[in-house]
């Protein structure tokens, strides 16, 4: 992405119309309006008003090889999110892997219920103990044995 493509992205993100940001970089409307029609490169100087009034470094806004501001930190997950990961990498990559696609192939309602064993005989889900479920694609579903 270019300069004045970045610029724009951000300024999207952030609410802002071409006169906000003119008046938040104290660059000239005229400027910003050349400056992201593509008709003009900033000076160094403005480049770097610029990129701290929409909150980017100026190295990604200048730099087309970058998709990302590397500067910026990655927001934390919420805790409820974080303590799925802390439970996934309990579980390990591959058996939560496993659990997270059954669940999504039964449905959240489905898969609880049988997890349960609310409304049947058996806590124990179709098949043998180490074969597959009937109900899940390849891989998918087994049962560890007991």
């Amino acid at each position: 992405m270019r300069f004045y493509e970045k610029l724009y992205k951000q300024m999207l993100l952030l609410g802002m119309n071409q006169q906000k940001l003119a008046r938040k970089s104290l660059v000239s409307d005229s400027e910003v309006s050349r400056i992201l029609a593509g008709k003009s490169q900033p000076g160094l100087e403005n480049a770097f008003k610029l990129s701290r009034a929409v909150g980017v470094s100026l190295d990604y806004l200048a730099d087309e090889t970058l998709e990302e501001d590397p500067t910026l930190v990655p927001e934390a997950p919420p805790a409820e999110e974080r303590e799925v990961l802390d439970l996934a990498r309990e579980l390990g990559s591959r058996q939560s892997r496993q659990v997270l696609e059954t669940a999504l192939l039964l449905g959240h309602k489905e898969s609880m219920r049988r997890l349960l064993g609310v409304g049947t005989d058996t806590k124990q889900p179709p098949g043998e103990p180490g074969e597959p479920s009937p109900i899940a694609p390849s891989g998918v579903g087994r049962v560890a044995p007991t």
